[in-house]
């Protein structure tokens, strides 16, 4: 073999042994890569798990919170965390940091969610006043206004919802006077109402709500198992009769279905909370609500079959019935209004939060404990 060849075969040697070890290099470093990409994805999954695992521990216990870090085992890896009640872009809120962590990887999370035991509008009460059946006989001549007011009714511009949500058609026979929000736009109280304060033949995906507490959420049992604890002077009755005034908490009214129509008389003081009037098949019937005085209720009223109101609200009213009043008139009723009022509603959503907690779902169409920010 001549010289020249050998030297071709030993600097062949020589450019392979070089190549093959910086292939190897590079195999290690997209190995290393890969591992921790994986690795990476794993923290970051981890610390995501456990802010739904918090925010679930958070709705089953309103008083939940993890105010020194703690760290757990989680699934393949762990997770250290706190949950904490903070102030927040001017809100109350509760601030989650959650770091996971896997194969010596870490990632962290940090998230803002609403407090549990602060009040909800339930995501049913889609106006001032939100019915399964033809309000037109029902409103009469009253003043309805889905601008959103504060506990003092003054106006929240641009915050407020429906004058009027129905299943069905509408149609305004007694002139009242209807006002509302739709997209951030305010429409004051007329008669003829300007069409975008009224929501017709809304679908509630298949089924309007048929109980009280499928409206905020709850399992069923649970505002008629509240109003009976008496707490925050709820009261529980079967007769209108035996109620104590003025109302407050939870009122669950539980009459008898059938022709027999009861008047309630919520006398001259201010009543508040949550007035359900209601029985398992739906058929409680109401022919007069009835406040002497100047005063409002403030909160939402949930009945069935209800007819002639004669007071002053400040929250919302929902009718559960298909049945409405249809045939009956009840016009002289311009005395009264019914403003909505988002405040009214978490006043006495947030009393029974504080007790029970959030619900699972804060009635139809709301997400639970909606986490407002997050940052990665």
């Amino acid at each position: 073999m001549g010289r020249l060849a050998l030297i071709i075969i030993i600097g062949a040697f020589i450019t392979y042994g070089v190549t093959n070890i910086s292939m190897n290099g590079f195999v290690n470093e997209g190995t290393e890569n890969s591992v921790n990409n994986y690795s990476y994805n794993r923290a970051h999954d981890l610390a995501s798990s456990m802010i739904d695992i918090i925010l679930m521990r958070m709705a089953n216990d309103s008083k939940y919170r993890v105010i020194n870090t703690v760290t757990e085992d989680l699934i393949d890896g762990t997770v250290t965390f706190s949950a904490k009640n903070d102030f927040f872009k001017g809100d109350s809120l509760v601030k989650l940091v959650v770091t996971g962590e896997f194969n010596g990887v870490q990632k962290t999370i940090t998230a803002y969610s609403k407090r549990p035991d602060m009040g909800w509008k339930p995501g049913g009460v889609r106006a001032a006043w939100t019915a399964n059946s033809s309000l037109d006989k029902t409103i009469s001549d009253m003043y309805i206004d889905g601008r959103n007011y504060d506990l003092n009714k003054n106006l929240v511009p641009g915050t407020g919802v429906y004058g009027v949500s129905t299943s069905t058609n509408f149609v305004n026979t007694d002139d009242a006077q209807i006002g509302g929000t739709e997209y951030s736009v305010d429409y004051p109280m007329t008669f003829p109402e300007v069409p975008n304060v009224i929501e017709e033949n809304f679908n509630w995906g298949g089924t309007f709500p048929t109980s009280p507490d499928e409206i905020l959420g709850y399992p069923e049992g649970t505002l008629k198992a509240y109003a009976q604890s008496g707490v925050n002077g709820s009261q529980y009755a079967t007769d209108w009769t035996s109620i104590t005034l003025p109302l407050s908490g939870v009122t669950y009214l539980e009459l008898p279905p059938g022709p027999a129509e009861t008047e309630i008389r919520l006398g001259t003081l201010n009543s508040e909370g949550i007035l359900v009037i209601h029985n398992p098949t739906g058929t409680t019937r109401v022919k007069k609500t009835r406040m002497e005085s100047t005063n409002y209720f403030e909160g939402i009223i949930i009945g069935d079959y209800m007819f002639h109101f004669h007071l002053d609200v400040l929250g919302a009213i929902m009718l559960l019935s298909p049945s409405l009043e249809l045939s009956q008139g009840c016009t002289n009723n311009r005395d009264h209004e019914v403003f909505y009022s988002e405040a009214a509603i978490k006043k006495v959503t947030g009393q029974i939060a504080e007790t029970l907690g959030s619900p699972p779902l804060y009635g139809f169409g709301t997400k639970r404990l909606e986490v407002k920010y997050w940052y990665e």
